[in-house]
């Protein structure tokens, strides 16, 4: 392993004042489990990492209105474990869960899964459904950025050089009274502790008269060089009663939103097949979670 310098700053403005002194030969850690394979692997290209663990204005998970303010800090042992998330965000709980193992839970942060913009990354998959918004802070002052707009490719994130991403936004998806849930499903060699094949999360909200999906979120990941929403999945659904045979339409429909790749881990056609499995499983999963029964062919 590399021999790296490691600065712990007990606040953010010193972590974000860190960095502007030591430039790009310095990276930030949150949870680490990222950062030290790089650095065992000698990969890390730093001479200095700036630890945010003991930041505790990154962490925790607080409502403002009809808004989650979800800490960047946080881990996924405490999403996994607060009961508001479970109850109004089981997409995001969904996710925690099969990511890793318990002990990588404990220090692993959502906020270090957004930032390194793996295409695999369990959680972003869940945010890109609910739309959340990233809000970023350097030394020049603060600035937001929508979940859509954040992965520009492979381990490539919007976040500039010497951003540190301080918190989640997240609009209640049932805000306003609306009745809405989520699922997310993983595809892995493994039952735990292994990378995606693939993954996919769905978000639906009924009509008033929950006579249909009034609105629809479909996002996959490991389908190409960054996580995305599937258009032509969302337009299916929406408006369509939530049926079998809607989530059979939508997940006919995804292998037009992408160009599913090839790796050496799994064969597109395979992914593209079981894209369409997850996505029925998902969406029954979700609206089993608003009251209704379907039975999927998948």
């Amino acid at each position: 392993m590399q021999e790296i310098a490691y600065h712990r700053p007990g606040s953010l403005a010193e972590a974000l004042e860190l960095k502007q002194r030591l430039g790009e030969q310095a990276r930030f850690l949150a949870g680490g489990t990222d950062v030290m394979v790089q650095a065992h692997q000698k990969k890390l290209g730093c001479q200095a990492i700036i630890s945010l663990r003991g930041l505790k204005e990154l962490r925790g998970v607080r409502l403002q209105g009809d808004t989650l303010l979800l800490g960047a800090a946080t881990t996924l042992s405490q999403v996994l474990a607060d009961p508001f998330i479970s109850q109004h965000l089981p997409v995001l709980s969904d996710a925690a869960r099969v990511m890793g193992s318990t002990q990588m839970r404990n220090v692993a942060t959502v906020g270090g899964n957004v930032m390194s913009a793996a295409p695999s990354g369990d959680t972003l998959c869940p945010l890109l459904c609910l739309e959340a918004v990233c809000h970023l802070a350097s030394p020049e002052g603060t600035r937001q950025v929508a979940m859509s707009e954040m992965f520009l490719g492979p381990r490539q994130s919007a976040a500039r050089s010497g951003e540190v991403l301080t918190h989640l936004a997240i609009t209640l998806p049932t805000a306003g009274g609306r009745a809405s849930a989520g699922a997310f499903l993983k595809l892995s060699r493994r039952a735990a502790l292994d990378l995606a094949l693939i993954n996919l999360a769905v978000q639906l909200w009924l009509s008033p008269d929950g006579g249909s999906i009034a609105k629809a979120r479909v996002a996959a990941g490991v389908v190409g060089p960054t996580p995305l929403r599937l258009a032509e999945a969302e337009q299916a659904l929406t408006g369509a009663a939530p049926t079998a045979d809607a989530l059979a339409r939508a997940a006919q429909s995804l292998g037009n939103s992408c160009n599913i790749r090839d790796s050496h881990r799994c064969a597109a056609w395979y992914r593209e097949e079981m894209l369409r499995v997850l996505c029925q499983r998902a969406g029954a999963r979700a609206l089993q979670r608003l009251g209704i029964a379907v039975e999927v062919a998948a």
